[in-house]
């Protein structure tokens, strides 16, 4: 059986989304655009290489998508219907992907972030989304 080449761009639906070879560079974004570092993508899929069907690659490409406008990633339940899993299975791996730096975690019931090296998705007035505690009603000291 061939091995085919594994293209992560094909995770992702590529009308607003670049393409970086290195972290994404937030100057180089459009209103609206999502940058992506897809060499992350071939190192995921190269380590979790035994995952069943390989789902670490779908579930990064879609948390990467999943950035909401306060900056943290969307509910379980819904990353689930799309990637067609359980949300055992994505809560695993979000904190996969915290022990492995690509996901920052904001409290311990499963708040998250994705890390600037993995993805930046640019708001359409052209401002970074970054996650804001402050404007999200989390409770802090």
């Amino acid at each position: 059986m061939p091995i085919t080449p594994f293209d992560p761009r094909e995770l992702f639906d590529t009308a607003y989304v670049k393409f970086f070879e290195g972290p994404p560079n937030a100057s180089d974004l459009k209103a609206g655009e999502l940058g992506v570092n897809v060499d992350l993508f071939r190192q995921v899929k190269t380590h979790y290489r035994k995952a069943r069907e390989n789902s670490a690659c779908r579930v990064l490409a879609d948390i990467c998508q999943d950035i909401q406008g306060s900056g943290y990633l969307g509910t379980l339940e819904q990353s689930a219907l799309r990637v067609g899993t359980s949300t055992i299975t994505i809560q695993r791996w979000r904190s996969r992907f915290f022990e492995t730096g690509l996901l920052n975690q904001h409290n311990r019931n499963g708040l998250y972030s994705v890390d600037p090296k993995v993805a930046i998705l640019k708001a359409p007035n052209g401002k970074v989304i970054k996650p804001n505690p402050k404007g999200t009603g989390i409770f802090t000291f």
